[in-house]
């Protein structure tokens, strides 16, 4: 049987949510991380402009425009110039600090007198550069210090190294990446957060764009959504695929707000980065998760209707094959005899056939004997040639003397027909798919991930096609539950599981070749055993077997059915009751007088099984013997707990040898004529 040691998808889903968690937890640390530091900037003790080079402020602190200039917003200051905010002047000055890192490039100190909004302060202003990359300062940043009080000073000083330190110590140590990038997407400052994240040195990435770094199929998204934010007033929001230094892809959440002067036009833009990799792996599994849960409850539901679909032909080869075993009884060597027994060939094909529906649907217990392998393979070529169609070349290469397995030769049959038909999906333009026999003596056990094989002798069972072939990648999760290679809706990932399963269950091995470009080779390792073939029993024409005068009560909803099993047992002397259904059997062997020797019962009936209906009867008719039968499989809900008790069962379609013969032995020995 196949291994069950696999983690559950439970515990899957409790791994997923104890990830989720964690990544929660981060989140809320960058949140608080972030409001710090708007706190800071927003609530220092001094005042902050930012100078385009027209001297036109572009941004301000809440702080300045509170305390320089009570009754005016920091939003209101947008756009005036440095000596309408500083010194209350329609005109330039000659001496504004603001300008003067524009022409020597360097910080400018100077202390001056604020005058505007009818109010004179005594303030230090810090005129700093900012430089693009070519060495040209574009902007000012003017730090405004109140001198008016000399503790307010100091305060506003220690304010200031306290924010500078905060600020850089987010940037440096936070846990997201961050960075600041030129509307061309050139990088101007990166955290090491963002360095261990795409594993550059900061050195390496001073030197490169955002697009160097993106995957090269979300190039073109990255590049447009960043016109987009350009264009408009909104910040830059989106998932996408980074390449990291070492060649492996990584998905990150990028969002990036551009800084832009009192014109409007944007000068760089504060980028974040979330490293989403993990989630993203979890999301993937997630939807795989719930796809492979809705792909096999269809195939739960596809094994039901086959279930279902096969149990109705039961019903129907029953009626079928029961007549032509009497008519073949009656007949003497005549053209319609010949006729008949074509008739009862394509019956027994048919019962074939709703065996393969049975083990499908999973409702078909194995049947383990002793087979010749060369035989199932042969019995299988004109099938095989159906299967795989005329654009491929099949081979069958057999063994001359090959061993003897242990096995169900349906299940069997099930393994080659899904190595056949993955075989051909792998040859879509044509090929060549050959199927061999051989013996194999081992003198070292073959380890492998599917398992471990001792050494001995085995027959084996190969497969091999011209096909596209597998890498080591796909080869190691080939009997993975669910997994496949193929294109949605063309393939389960329950195929080659069912396969290892069944060879496992056979107390085999398979082994697996392949290499891209050039096929694959599925080889079966089947132990040798030394006992003859079994070969399964044919019927021939009905023959004669012990009567009886008992009293037998058939139950059977499905009137032909019904009546062939009475046909067939008042031929052999017995005295046959007829019930429809469970209600109608419990009237009955209330009503009749004389006793009832045995039931033969269908399980499967409405409103009351056959289970149920032997249970009720037991009090009543203690000593009559029940024989169940039923289409549905060994292994389906109903059938099963019967077969647990060891009670008698009747497999549909049965013939008439069958039924006479396991009714006589519930009865005992034949009654007296």
């Amino acid at each position: 049987m196949a291994d069950r040691s696999e983690t559950s998808p439970q515990q899957k889903l409790e791994d997923y949510e104890r990830r989720f968690r964690l990544m929660d937890e981060q989140m809320r640390v960058l949140e608080q991380e972030r409001q710090k530091l708007s706190a800071v900037v927003n609530h220092t003790d001094a005042g902050f402009l930012v100078f385009d080079a027209a001297l036109g402020v572009s941004w301000a602190n809440n702080i300045f425009a509170n305390r320089f200039c009570p009754g005016t917003s920091a939003a209101a200051l947008l756009g005036a110039k440095c000596h309408q905010v500083l010194c209350g002047r329609a005109l330039p000055c000659d001496t504004c600090p603001a300008a003067r890192p524009f022409r020597s490039g360097i910080v400018a100190h100077q202390e001056m007198r604020l005058s505007i909004h009818d109010q004179s302060r005594h303030i230090y202003a810090t005129a700093m550069p900012i430089k693009s990359l070519a060495g040209r300062v574009e902007q000012t940043i003017l730090m405004v210090q109140d001198l008016t009080d000399l503790n307010v000073l100091r305060q506003s000083k220690q304010a200031l190294e306290t924010s500078e330190a905060r600020f850089r110590a987010i940037f440096e140590q936070a846990r997201l990446g961050m960075a600041t990038a030129t509307p061309e997407g050139q990088y101007l400052q990166v955290n090491p957060a963002l360095c261990r994240f795409l594993g550059y040195e900061r050195d390496e990435l001073m030197k490169m764009t955002v697009f160097d770094v993106t995957h090269t199929e979300d190039r073109a998204r990255t590049r447009l959504a960043m016109d987009e934010s350009l264009a408009g007033s909104r910040p830059l929001e989106m998932e996408k695929r980074y390449l990291r230094k070492d060649g492996t892809t990584a998905w990150g959440y990028l969002t990036a707000a551009w800084l832009r002067d009192s014109a409007g036009r944007p000068e760089f833009a504060v980028v974040l980065v979330q490293d989403i990799d993990e989630r993203r792996r979890v999301q993937e599994s997630l939807r795989l998760s719930e796809e492979q849960l809705q792909q096999a409850q269809k195939m739960e539901a596809i094994g039901r209707l086959a279930g279902g679909v096969a149990h109705d032909f039961n019903n129907l080869l029953t009626v079928i094959n029961g007549r032509c075993r009497l008519l073949l009884g009656a007949l003497e060597k005549t053209p319609l005899r010949e006729e008949i027994e074509v008739i009862s060939q394509a019956g027994e094909q048919a019962v074939s056939l709703t065996r393969q529906l049975l083990a499908f649907s999973r409702r078909q217990a194995a049947e383990p004997r002793v087979v010749d392998l060369n035989t199932v393979v042969s019995d299988m070529d004109s099938m095989l040639k159906r299967l795989i169609g005329e654009d491929l070349d099949l081979e069958i290469r057999l063994k001359t003397e090959p061993g003897n397995v242990r096995a169900d030769p349906g299940q069997l049959e099930q393994v080659i027909m899904n190595l056949a038909v993955n075989a051909r999906d792998a040859m879509p333009s044509g090929g060549r798919l050959a199927i061999e026999t051989a013996n194999a003596e081992l003198d070292r056990p073959i380890e492998s991930p599917v398992g471990h094989l001792d050494p001995g002798r085995y027959v084996t069972l190969s497969i091999r096609d011209s096909g596209t072939g597998m890498d080591e990648g796909v080869r190691s999760h080939l009997f993975e539950p669910f997994f496949t290679t193929k294109e949605k809706g063309k393939g389960t990932g329950l195929g080659l599981p069912t396969v290892l399963s069944i060879v496992k269950q056979a107390s085999g091995h398979i082994a697996v070749e392949s290499e891209p470009g050039k096929g694959s080779c599925f080889t079966i390792y089947l132990p040798w055993v030394e006992d003859a073939v079994q070969v399964e029993p044919q019927e021939g024409p009905a023959r004669v077997h012990a009567r009886g005068t008992e009293t037998i009560l058939v139950v059977e909803d499905e009137t032909t059915v019904r009546e062939l099993a009475r046909e067939l047992l008042e031929l052999n002397g017995y005295t046959v009751l007829e019930a429809t259904h469970g209600q109608e059997a419990l009237r009955i062997c209330r009503t009749h007088d004389g006793p009832i020797h045995l039931m033969l019962t269908d399980v499967v009936m409405p409103h009351m099984n056959g289970h149920e209906l032997a249970e009720t009867l037991a009090p009543l008719r203690p000593g009559m013997k029940i024989l169940y039968m039923s289409g549905y499989g060994e292994d389906s809900g109903v059938v099963r707990p019967i077969l647990l008790s060891k009670a008698s069962f009747l497999r549909k379609p049965f013939t008439p040898d069958a039924l006479a013969e396991m009714v006589r032995a519930l009865l005992g020995a034949p009654s007296p004529n």
